[in-house]
């Protein structure tokens, strides 16, 4: 083989690298443009948490639920929030003896979670929390009322620590 053929040999796979690396960093680029994060802020004004939205694009399916001593309890379905909107978890009022945790969905059906626990929010990419029967969920409407502590539902054990 000639040292001309090597030569357009390695140009070509340098080319074709950089067009990979380079088409999988536009693609990354673009889904966080449009990515939601959810994140939970503790508002005395509303004497209630509120889960506010504060990525790029729509979060949808937004099912919130609470953690204590290894086990998510009491998922409750909330309505999708738009770009820099939010939604009072008034069922919650300010409630701080509980993890809190969030999945939901971009437009793309992308699932993301979002948790609370200790002081610090995480981020993650994929469902982090447990699965639950339609007929487990509560919807938000249905909670009019802060609910004690001690009242819990559809408990799950988990290993994932927010």
């Amino acid at each position: 083989m000639s040292a001309a053929t090597v030569i357009s040999i390695a140009s070509v796979a340098i080319a074709l690298a950089s067009f990979i690396v380079n088409y999988g960093l536009a693609h990354r680029s673009t889904v966080r443009a449009r990515k939601p994060v959810l994140v939970f802020v503790d508002d005395p004004a509303q004497g209630a948490w509120v889960l506010q939205n504060v990525g790029n694009g729509p979060s949808l399916n937004v099912l919130v639920a609470q953690r204590q001593e290894g086990q998510w309890f009491n998922p409750v379905i909330v309505p999708p929030l738009s770009t820099q909107s939010s939604h009072p978890l008034t069922w919650l009022g300010r409630i701080n003896i509980t993890g809190l945790g969030v999945t939901y969905t971009d437009f793309e059906d992308r699932r993301y979670t979002s948790t609370l626990g200790g002081e610090r929010s995480r981020t993650y990419e994929g469902n982090r929390l447990p699965h639950w029967h339609d007929g487990e969920i509560r919807r938000h409407w249905e909670l009019d009322s802060v609910q004690p502590p001690e009242i819990r539902w559809a408990e799950r054990d988990s290993a994932f620590s927010a």
